[in-house]
């Protein structure tokens, strides 16, 4: 009877590993628990992004433990590449109807999210997020930043995981040969997505090393640069500011004219030059911004990971 009841959905989890054997154990026992309990079919895609503390050893006992496991598919990148480059390369291995992804072995949310997710998809949304309440201040900033300057109408937020459907899926990879930052691709596909807040007070913090950081860094970077145009905002301030502080000089220049205030001789034109020069500066950085960022809608190409090799590990 419990096996009729179970979601007759394929379903893919993939998820991303980078030196996560501190919590990658307690991790797959959520969700494994959660994919056996209520789907009939589902796999499990590990992305291994060049781990090398334990992290495979602690999943390769953790499953010779594990009875009734489903399909689970180890993918071994030949290097360190980040999160997005690996989570493509997972998403592209995955089949199911509707994937998970897991960017980060981290459980700061109670397991039972996971259907609630799952479920809210059913009811007509092809993205469904899961929305951490508290984020770190650097997270804040970013995405605060980001909707600011985005080309976008819709706004993103941290997420601890999402759920997406096959058609999400095809559907961005028709938009575009290249998929850099794919949360952002997702919620500007024009398929209906949603998202759903959590409260994560007693997170669970995990240290990331040196590597992970500059390359979280890296990809907030180029997010910005790609789909925002922040560079342009930023230089169409400071073309502003300089500007107004042209109209300034001038208007010195004519007080001084008809008013007995005598500066030092040369000052008024060396200022002047100084501000017209700098002016010109900043509206030709606005321009090239501009240009730089119409050649990078134009001419995206397809991110290309390095897979060393793809394991089964379960039969």
């Amino acid at each position: 009877m419990q096996q009729d009841n179970k979601e007759k959905n394929f379903v893919s989890c993939v998820l991303y590993l980078h030196n996560d054997g501190d919590t990658v154990t307690e991790f797959l026992q959520g969700i494994c628990g959660v994919m056996q309990e209520n789907f009939e079919q589902y796999e499990i895609v590990l992305v291994n992004d060049a781990c090398t503390d334990d992290t495979i050893e602690k999943i390769r006992s953790y499953l010779e433990q594990s009875v009734d496991m489903k399909s689970v598919s180890l993918v071994n990148l030949s290097f360190y590449q980040g999160v997005e480059t690996a989570m493509n390369a997972g998403c592209d291995l995955a089949v199911g109807d509707f994937l998970f992804e897991f960017d980060c072995c981290r459980l700061d949310f109670d397991k039972n999210l996971i259907m609630h997710i799952y479920r809210h998809s059913l009811e007509g949304y092809d993205i469904v997020a899961a929305v951490p309440r508290h984020v770190p201040l650097t997270s804040q900033i970013f995405y605060t930043l980001y909707n600011w300057s985005c080309h976008f109408n819709r706004s993103i937020h941290p997420e601890r995981f999402r759920i997406v459907s096959r058609r999400a899926v095809n559907r961005v990879s028709q938009m575009n040969t290249y998929v850099p930052y794919r949360k952002a691709m997702y919620v500007n596909c024009g398929l209906k997505t949603d998202s759903i807040v959590y409260d994560n007070k007693a997170m669970v913090r995990k240290g990331r090393n040196r590597e992970e950081r500059g390359s979280r860094i890296g990809l907030a970077m180029d997010t910005l640069v790609i789909f925002t145009n922040v560079l342009e905002k930023f230089s169409m301030l400071v073309s502003a500011v300089m500007f107004i502080f042209l109209l300034t000089m001038f208007g010195w220049i004519i007080y001084s004219v008809f008013s007995s205030v005598r500066p030092v001789e040369g000052w008024m034109s060396l200022m002047t030059l100084m501000s017209i020069g700098f002016f010109m500066i900043s509206l030709l950085l606005t321009l090239i911004f501009k240009y730089l960022s119409i050649i990078l809608n134009l001419s995206f190409k397809r991110q290309r990971y390095v897979v060393e090799g793809v394991e089964k590990l379960t039969k």
